[in-house]
């Protein structure tokens, strides 16, 4: 197939752009010409963003967008709001409307984040899955806003008659790589640390069942729609602090109180830090696709031992 991957300089876009290389022909669009280059060889195409109208939207049989700044780099405020939420919707618009000016209907794959269920109470004991309902008009958190304007945003593709699936992302794990990577470095001094009451759930995925999921879909052109890309069993952040210290030999020993995530982080830590989702891959288990890491320490043990 030939494939067009926006996004494709982030972390999830290199490693899904390198499972992909050698079997289909890729281009890669991006803002950064050079960084683009810099991660890619010769043989996959490089187009910037002001350039992709210069790109024959209908020679391409897939679209995937990974775009979105990152959404813990910085604490929020109303400008770094609104510059997560543009940098989801106005890539996702810009690429349906360069295909329907060019009359492609090409299958687009879009990210998302579970974040669109909404954020659960500690200790409720729900799960979410792509059957579960989503009021996209009344977000009652900034996640799950983001995440509702971002699908939204989808909906000119819809109407055109493009095939459509969106991937929502829980938390993904690699070493050196997003999460761990900022948690790796408190664990290896023996400062990892328990959040609040630690009951707050991580609806999480390795990058390898992340990607390999990513191309079962791929190879199963007709599924539409929803997919959470989660592994089946969530976990607390407690279970997930104490596996991660155990995965890196390393003590457990301190607790952090809500009040200082708060008042260090915000809205951020609050929706981030302090609260979490029970988010199951339902459709995926149905489809029949088996995962490499249901368990997060067979996860983490990969990573770190």
């Amino acid at each position: 197939m030939k494939i067009l991957v926006a996004g494709a300089s982030g972390f999830i876009g290199r490693h899904l752009v390198q499972a992909l290389e050698g079997q289909h022909e890729l281009t890669v669009l991006g803002r950064n010409r050079t960084l683009l280059q810099n991660c890619y060889p010769q043989n996959i195409k490089i187009c910037t963003w002001e350039s992709l109208s210069d790109l024959d939207a209908r020679s391409y049989d897939v679209i995937i967008n990974l775009c979105g700044n990152s959404i813990g780099a910085l604490r929020w405020n109303d400008k770094i709001k609104r510059e997560l939420i543009d940098s989801r919707v106005q890539t996702t618009t810009d690429l349906i409307n360069w295909a329907i000016q060019q009359k492609a209907r090409p299958h687009f794959y879009c990210a998302n984040a579970i974040g669109i269920y909404g954020l659960q109470k500690n200790g409720d004991p729900r799960a979410f899955d792509e059957k579960s309902p989503i009021d996209l008009k009344h977000p009652q958190d900034f996640l799950s806003e983001i995440s509702a304007h971002w699908q939204e945003a989808l909906q000119p593709a819809l109407d055109y008659g493009m095939d459509v699936t969106t991937t929502r992302f829980g938390v993904v794990l690699k070493k050196g790589e997003g999460m761990l990577k900022k948690l790796t470095p408190s664990y290896y001094f023996g400062l990892g640390s328990i959040i609040g009451d630690g009951k707050q759930i991580i609806s999480w995925i390795h990058i390898d069942d992340l990607v390999s999921a990513f191309l079962f879909l791929l190879n199963n052109n007709k599924l539409t729609g929803a997919f959470n890309l989660t592994a089946p069993i969530p976990v607390s952040q407690a279970q997930f602090a104490r596996t991660l210290a155990k995965a890196m030999h390393r003590p457990l020993l301190l607790k952090t109180p809500a009040f200082i995530i708060q008042k260090l982080f915000g809205e951020m830590g609050e929706c981030l830090l302090l609260k979490g989702q029970r988010v199951v891959p339902k459709r995926l288990v149905e489809e029949g696709y088996q995962f490499r890491y249901p368990e997060l320490s067979t996860a983490l043990n990969h990573e770190f031992q």
